[in-house]
């Protein structure tokens, strides 16, 4: 009996459409599995989360969909199709070697790596450090799943993304204390997801690992919009931006998908920018291309207090580059 036989139908139902999502009612997918839900899906937003823990979860990701915007109030959920690994997405009128000439070159790509870099030596306590502390106690204690532990993480993690501009006015963080952290800090040091943490750009190619990965930012999101809202009426807004400064704060394995990034892997062709396995995939692949020059720069900042992980340097390079050019324009206007 294959796993999720009890939803096949839904599975049928998912198949044959051809559409890249679907929002459904609670109600219109029991019509489709010809039986009433259990009493834990009107209550608990985890019963919906792409994890197999509940075998619902087959039905849509045997049908290659995963579930998100899960509605308990409304009783809504939108199920999207996973994108094919590296299919993309952006339209250009390049070739593929046109558009690897016009990236980034890779010591230019050096250069903002290491102008990045000199801001958290220049400034002992900047909040370019910010970074290091966190990433260094999540190091430290992995392994490690007590209260505790969890507390201490909990703390590193808020003052890292509050750095890092993740508590500002509209987001919900500023209305929660630190421990709203603490399942999504209990989730991270999981044991199934030490193979994320400083993981080679070779490695994060892997499909397995892209879906480990995957399936971690959707736990990530899905434990903060289950906490109590910060505005009435309104699901805790986990955006990819939160989610991926998290995943490299902890873990080092994704740049930060913020405004300077998504901006600078766009503009050299690197990937879309859409947080997605596909764009993933993309700078990790830009990554291994130049492989024997960004090594040199690993190694030489690493040596001074914490290893860098390949996807923080990716961060650093396309965050200073933004940064670089958006500045130069200020000074000529």
């Amino acid at each position: 009996m294959p796993l999720g036989d009890k939803y096949l139908r839904l599975t049928h139902y998912l198949n044959k459409l051809e559409k890249e999502s679907i929002k459904m009612t609670f109600a219109e997918i029991e019509n489709e599995l010809g039986e009433a839900l259990p009493a834990s899906a009107y209550v608990h937003q985890a019963f919906w989360s792409n994890s197999t823990s509940h075998a619902i979860a087959y039905g849509w990701l045997n049908a290659g969909f995963r579930s998100e915007q899960i509605n308990i109030q409304e009783q809504t959920i939108v199920f999207r199709k996973k994108p094919k690994m590296c299919e993309k997405k952006e339209k250009t009128d390049y070739s593929k070697k046109e558009i690897l000439k016009k990236q980034l070159d890779p010591q230019t790509a050096v250069k903002y790596i290491r102008d990045y870099f000199y801001e958290t030596v220049k400034d002992e306590h900047g909040r370019y450090k910010s970074w290091e502390h966190c990433y260094k106690a999540f190091g430290e204690h992995r392994g490690k799943n007590d209260n505790a532990t969890i507390d201490y993480l909990s703390l590193h993690l808020s003052f890292y993304l509050a750095s890092w501009g993740m508590y500002r006015g509209s987001s919900f963080l500023l209305q929660k204390d630190y421990k709203i952290h603490g399942a999504v800090v209990s989730t991270i040091l999981e044991g199934k997801y030490d193979v994320l943490r400083n993981i080679s750009a070779e490695n994060l190619m892997k499909a397995e690992n892209l879906d480990l990965l995957m399936e971690l930012s959707d736990r990530i999101k899905q434990l903060y919009a289950n906490e109590r809202p910060s505005f009435e009426g309104n699901t805790n807004n986990v955006t990819d931006t939160l989610t991926t400064k998290i995943l490299l704060g902890t873990l080092g394995c994704v740049p930060a998908y913020d405004r300077y990034y998504v901006q600078t892997v766009r503009q050299y062709h690197i990937s879309s920018g859409q947080y997605n396995a596909c764009s993933v995939r993309n700078v990790a692949e830009y990554y291994v291309r130049n492989k024997d020059v960004f090594e040199v720069v690993k190694n030489e900042i690493s040596q001074h207090r914490v290893e860098y992980p390949a996807m923080k340097l990716m961060d650093m390079c396309m965050w200073q580059a933004a940064f670089v050019e958006e500045n130069s324009k200020e000074e000529k206007m």
